[in-house]
């Protein structure tokens, strides 16, 4: 058996500036097939083993917003077919604030930023 130690990769400064610091950004010019097929820096997993992080970031921010359509827009459900069935279309939804102190909103920062890495 081969076993990568994936800490020591995720930390290595000849890969990573600034390895041991918290920079959501640095994934934002990066694209990747979350789903499993292109894991080029993809520090968050794949597959069954997908960091659970990003469960909680969409669970955070859709329950931090209220969400309506575009003006004008409706809404369609047309679907493409493959494995799994997907939106034929990209769902593009406004969110408003729904919570009443904004504190609450600085938590959920670090939740929009996570979903804008994973391009969601």
């Amino acid at each position: 058996m081969i076993f990568i130690n994936v800490w020591t990769t995720h930390i290595d400064p000849s890969i990573w500036e600034n390895p041991l610091e918290f920079d959501p950004e640095r994934f934002l010019d990066i694209k990747w097939d979350y789903n499993g097929k292109d894991l080029n820096k993809f520090p968050f997993g794949s597959g069954t083993r997908i960091c659970v992080g990003i469960v909680m970031a969409e669970s955070m921010v859709m329950h931090s917003f209220n969400w309506k359509l575009p003006e004008g827009e409706k809404l369609d459900l047309f679907e493409k077919f493959r494995i799994v069935l997907k939106k034929k279309l990209p769902l593009v939804a406004i969110p408003t604030p729904r919570l009443s102190d904004p504190a609450f909103y600085e938590l959920n920062n670090a939740a929009i930023k996570f979903l804008k890495i994973l391009h969601l």
